[in-house]
């Protein structure tokens, strides 16, 4: 008898240190952070650096990016917005608009806001970067220039992906970035309904409802993030922001905030002392964001990260790069489109919940649980391959010199960057300068073409730097459907005992729809390049392709040797180019 009850005690024992085990190895989502706009200082921390999964937050910094661009006269409320198939086919929320059917950008931004879609995240993503891909990678350099260090987008909605991350801290910082920035814009997160096609949707938002001074801005919620909300409220003259990450059901997080801003309502400042911070200019096209180190690598087809440039020994970018590099070739490149690849959407997946007036749980709907990792639609934002595409689209964005921002309270030192690892690089995305969206294809075949000069042995390709795409960009601009499948072909043009005189040869940087884009494209290099291009003139040459008007880029005026090194120099600073002969 002694024997069995004290083998049961040992159970008992045994399980109760198992339990606590498995509830601490479970991953955490809850955080909580309060902001006191008016000071700048933090009220309340609850895990606010820790990284979480924001869910449909992330639409917030989407919603930036398009404000940034109305602002600079580059999109109008009145355009209008076509859904791809890869945005039709969008995990809920959804405003389920068809492919081919049109949409406002002013009705785009309030369903976004309202009815949180997923649809038309997308689609705006894909106005205006011209690629999912590409936005995410202004997406990341956005979210770095306004201080956001622990931040990484992999898609413009917050479906889920285990990558895709950030912290109750950077929220509150870009929530207080959208005010300042746009004040204007801003008012649209307190729309209570929305009206579109003869349908009425409500905000997921109750807290405009439910708790006094509330004027935005943004809910969310995914299985893997819980409920998460980011709260502006205004009262007496103070001004705060709160962030709740994780929350059980709606309700709850709604009542954990309420609790949290009327403490901090207590402590609040009416004295407007917060100084902004600037942002410089962007000039050119910048990195992609370095990843969160938290996150657990996954299989993915992306090229590394660039090594910072100003580093003693720079990492290699690719394993290659650790070979001698070799004089750059002149060659003629032939258009590499790239196949369509069907989006493969998280079909039982939301970003988002309805709330109910009385905060209430979430009405039953078909099982929101995260897919199997291959059912997530990967954007590769560390791919560096389509500089060229990136730089238009990055120059489209027209960036303010100035804007206001964040206090020194709640600025941070930006994290260290993750050390590039050597990867397979991924297939270009190419994009269009005139706001076209580009799709993947296979590669297309070339005709021959004579080569220049005495015939010599190909010499290997250079090492270390990203190849070219600039073509790609040029078959994009024809306007033609998907080329028969064939491995790309490239007819070298190699300048070998050929005595050229100075001034023959010029280095092309792209392929643009109108001569102001290629200009644009021009300027902004040689703001990024100004020692190595200075005196160097720019040229571009109209030219014919399937009876489309494209416009070449170029930088002329040098013999075959500074060409071939200015070229290379350029790569390096991450400008897609290749040298040709002058026309």
């Amino acid at each position: 008898m002694f024997r069995r009850a004290f083998a049961f005690a040992l159970l008992c024992l045994a399980f109760s240190g198992a339990v606590p085990a498995r509830a601490a190895a479970a991953p955490q989502k809850h955080a909580a952070f309060v902001l006191d706009v008016n000071s700048g200082a933090v009220l309340h921390n609850d895990d606010g650096d820790a990284i979480r999964h924001p869910a449909s937050l992330t639409k917030m910094m989407t919603l930036y990016l398009t404000f940034e661009l109305i602002e600079s006269s580059r999109l109008k409320m009145s355009d209008m917005i076509t859904i791809s198939d890869r945005a039709a086919n969008a995990a809920p929320s959804k405003l389920d608009l068809k492919p081919g059917a049109q949409i406002s950008v002013a009705d785009s931004i309030k369903a976004v806001v309202t009815k949180s879609a997923n649809d038309i995240a997308v689609a705006l993503a894909e106005k205006i970067g011209g690629t999912e891909a590409n936005f995410v990678r202004l997406m990341n350099t956005r979210a770095r220039d306004l201080g956001m260090t622990k931040t990484h987008f992999e898609n413009p909605s917050g479906l889920p992906d285990d990558d895709h991350v950030s912290t109750a801290h950077d929220m509150a910082i870009l929530a207080l970035r959208l005010m300042d920035d746009f004040p204007a814009h801003y008012q649209v997160f307190s729309t209570r309904t929305f009206a579109y096609r003869g349908k009425s949707y409500r905000n997921h938002n109750t807290m405009l409802n439910t708790f006094q001074g509330v004027d935005g801005i943004k809910t969310g919620y995914t299985r893997a993030s819980g409920f998460n909300l980011v709260t502006s409220v205004h009262r007496g003259g103070r001004h705060l922001v709160g962030v709740v990450f994780g929350g059980s059901t709606a309700a709850a997080r709604n009542a954990e905030m309420r609790v949290l801003l009327t403490k901090a309502f207590t402590r609040a400042s009416t004295a407007k002392t917060r100084k902004p911070m600037l942002v410089a200019k962007l000039k050119g096209a910048p990195k992609a964001a370095p990843r969160p180190s938290q996150r657990t690598p996954k299989p993915t087809n992306v090229a590394a990260a660039e090594p910072e440039p100003l580093s003693a020994k720079p990492a290699p970018r690719f394993a290659e790069a650790k070979s001698r590099e070799t004089p750059i070739q002149i060659f003629k490149v032939k258009p590499v489109p790239l196949k369509a690849k069907p989006a493969a959407p998280a079909a039982s997946e939301t970003t988002d919940m309805q709330d109910t007036p009385q905060d209430s749980a979430p009405e039953s709907r078909p099982d929101t649980g995260e897919p199997p990792e291959t059912g997530v639609v990967k954007t590769a934002s560390a791919d560096h391959s389509d500089d060229a595409g990136f730089l238009a689209a990055a120059e489209r964005l027209g960036q303010r010199a100035e804007m206001l921002g964040t206090s020194n309270a709640a600025a941070r030192k930006p994290a260290p960057a993750a050390k590039p690892v050597a990867r397979p690089a991924a297939k270009p995305v190419a994009f269009a300068a005139s706001s076209m969206p580009v799709a993947e294809t296979e590669p297309a075949p070339a005709p021959p073409q004579a080569a220049i000069g005495a015939a010599q042995p190909s010499e290997p390709r250079q090492r270390g730097l990203p190849p070219s795409t600039l073509n790609a960009q040029a078959w994009a601009l024809t306007g033609r459907s998907q080329p028969p499948p064939a491995q790309p072909q490239y007819e070298q043009r190699q300048v070998t005992r050929v005595s050229a005189a100075a001034g023959a040869y010029e280095v092309q940087i792209g392929a643009y729809g109108s001569i102001a884009e290629a200009q644009r494209a021009l300027n902004s290099v040689q703001d990024r390049a100004k020692k190595l291009l200075a005196g160097v003139p720019s040229v571009t040459h109209p030219a014919t392709a399937n009876g489309r008007q494209i416009f070449r880029a170029r930088f002329a005026g040098f013999d075959a040797g500074r060409a071939a090194s200015t070229c290379t120099e350029l790569r390096r600073k991450g400008v897609d180019c290749f040298v040709m002969a002058g026309q």
